[in-house]
């Protein structure tokens, strides 16, 4: 659903924000959705899917390191991009949190990296939440 795409864009834009500025999430979610709310391209997000997306942005869940315990060899944490890394991260707290597919939810994610890095990158990152995704406990919310 594109309202829910829009919600993932915009939940990959606040990870960035929180890992540029070192903020907690809590700290910035005031500002951001302003900003969302006076961008047209916002128009349509899912506020509320947006919201339990970010809401869980802070707890204690140490996406880097489950990253980086799924790097191959080939990259780790220090050489990927800071926008790979926040798509990632983003698509492995609704892998946790949310009751959407695990084929959805990296096909998703796929496509954000596709839009934020380029195609370049778009098999890596498959890869990567492909291979997270065996790794997890997911604790799911319902769908909105």
């Amino acid at each position: 659903m594109v309202f829910k795409h829009i919600s993932r864009v915009a939940a990959v834009q606040m990870m960035y924000q929180k890992d540029v500025t070192g903020e907690m999430a809590s700290d910035i979610v005031v500002h951001f959705n302003a900003v969302l709310a006076d961008d047209e391209r916002y128009r349509h997000i899912n506020l509320k899917f947006f919201n339990r997306l970010i809401s869980h942005f802070d707890e204690n869940i140490d996406l880097n390191v489950l990253i980086d315990d799924t790097f191959d060899g080939r990259k780790n944490l220090n050489n990927a991009s800071l926008l790979e890394l926040c798509v990632m991260k983003v698509a492995i707290i609704e892998m946790i949190f949310e009751k959407t597919d695990i084929p959805v939810i990296i096909n998703e994610y796929v496509e954000i990296a596709k839009e934020f890095v380029g195609d370049n990158v778009a098999g890596f990152v498959n890869a990567m939440l492909d291979k997270i995704s065996s790794r997890i406990e997911r604790k799911c919310q319902t769908e909105a």
